[in-house]
C-alpha cells in the first residue's frame, strides 16, 4: 500500500508538439498540476514506471524519451521535463498518433498505437492500443490493457469497519482485424479467433495442426494471425 504524487504538467493548445518535439519543454508551456491518489494497492502503469521509449508524432516523428510511462487507469501517456525531472508531462495533443515503451525489466520493446473507434466493429472505451508481439511490423492483432478499481470490502461483504484499500486491477481485451479491416473482439482460444478469421479452412486446419497451436497464447497468435494475413 503507498500514496503516489505526482505533478503533471498540462500542456496548453498553443504547444504544438507535431511541429517540433522540443517546444515540450518550453517555458511557460503548461501549467503544474499536483495530484494525489488515496491509499489504493497496486499500480496505475503498465510494465513498470518510468520506462525508456519513444512518442510518435502525426506517424512521422519520433521523439525519443528517457523516461514514459502509460497510465492505464486513466489512458493518459505521461513523460519527464528533461530540464526539471519532478515535473511530468501529460501528452494529451492530437498530434500523438503512437508510443513505445522498453520495459526495464525485461528489455522487450512495447509498441503502442491510438486508434478511434471507426477502426473497431463496435465502440470500444479508450484510445490506445498495444500491437502484440510485433515482429514483424504487422498491426493485425492488438490488446488492450486497462485498469479498474476493484472493492475487496464489497466483494466480501465486509462492514464498513472492516475496511479493505481499494486495489488496481489489471483487465486485458485482445482484437483482430477482420475481412473488412476493422478491428475484432476476441478471446485467446481457438473458436473465437477463427468466428473473425474463417476463410481458407483447409490450410488453417493443416497449418495449426503442423504447429500443434490452441491459440491461447499471445506469441501463437501472432504467428498465426500473420500466416493467415500472407494467404
Amino acid at each position: 500500500m503507498r500514496k503516489v504524487f505526482f505533478a503533471v504538467v498540462v500542456l496548453i493548445s498553443s504547444l504544438s508538439i507535431g511541429q517540433n518535439p522540443l517546444s515540450l519543454f518550453q517555458e511557460g508551456g503548461g501549467r503544474i498540476i499536483l495530484e494525489q491518489t488515496n491509499d489504493y494497492k497496486g499500480e496505475l502503469y503498465i510494465y513498470n514506471e518510468w520506462n525508456k521509449g519513444m512518442l510518435v508524432l502525426n506517424d512521422s516523428i519520433f521523439s525519443v524519451q528517457d523516461f514514459v510511462k502509460y497510465d492505464a487507469y486513466n489512458d493518459r501517456v505521461l513523460i519527464k521535463n528533461m530540464k526539471n525531472l519532478n515535473e511530468i508531462i501529460e501528452i494529451y495533443d492530437n498530434s500523438l498518433t503512437g508510443f513505445s515503451l522498453i520495459d526495464a525489466k525485461s528489455g522487450v520493446k512495447h509498441d503502442f498505437v491510438k486508434l478511434d473507434n471507426s477502426k473497431f466493429n463496435e465502440m470500444v472505451p479508450g484510445k490506445y492500443f498495444e500491437i502484440v508481439f510485433n515482429l514483424e511490423n504487422k498491426n493485425y492483432f492488438l490488446k488492450q490493457s486497462t485498469k479498474y478499481l476493484y472493492d475487496a470490502s464489497k466483494s466480501k461483504g465486509s462492514q464498513p469497519m472492516n475496511f479493505i484499500p481499494l486495489e488496481y486491477k489489471d483487465k486485458v481485451t485482445y482484437f483482430i482485424k477482420n475481412h473488412s479491416g476493422l478491428y475484432e473482439k476476441v478471446s485467446l482460444n481457438k473458436k473465437s479467433i477463427l468466428n473473425v478469421l474463417n476463410e481458407h479452412s483447409k490450410l488453417v486446419s493443416q497449418y495449426l495442426s503442423q504447429h500443434k497451436m490452441n491459440l491461447k497464447k499471445e506469441l501463437e497468435v501472432v504467428k498465426f494471425v500473420n500466416y493467415y494475413y500472407s494467404l
